[in-house]
């Protein structure tokens, strides 16, 4: 009780006064608690809506905690929030051009080029290897008809 009035102004005998209904609040008073702990004034006065402004800081943070971001990774996004849209949609696409190179790449180097492929198919030991895996004529799917 004593920690909260210091922040906003006031001795600890002027909150308890309050608390106890036995003086109202100010203007001033709600100001002060709006602006020091981040409440809304709406929600102070009426009870409706959110309790706490949704800040930059506070959605970072509960982000951060959510995503268990290292201070690393809460400093890159602050600074691409720190871009104007435009700066924003170059990095944007640098990204995407990262990830197409990136995906093209592993496509490439686990491709087997087509001769490669034909001598393969075309080598005993592939043959040996289908033939063996082919079922018998008697397990044949078709039917005489």
């Amino acid at each position: 009780m004593e920690e909260f009035g210091a922040v906003i102004g006031m001795g600890k005998s002027a909150v308890s006064r309050i608390e106890n209904g036995v003086n109202g609040t100010t203007d001033q008073t709600i100001r002060s608690i709006c602006r020091e702990f981040g409440v809304k004034e709406t929600w102070l006065r009426t009870g409706e809506g959110e309790m706490f402004e949704q800040t930059r800081a506070s959605v970072l943070d509960r982000l951060s905690t959510e995503y268990d971001l290292s201070r690393e990774q809460r400093s890159v996004i602050e600074a691409f929030l720190d871009l104007d849209p435009q700066e924003r949609d170059v990095i944007l696409k640098y990204v995407h051009n990262v990830f197409d190179r990136s995906a093209e790449s592993a496509a490439q180097s686990t491709a087997i080029p087509d001769k490669e492929a034909q001598r393969i198919a075309e080598s005993d030991e592939f043959k040996a290897l289908r033939e063996k895996n082919e079922p018998p004529e008697s397990e044949s799917c078709t039917t005489a008809g």
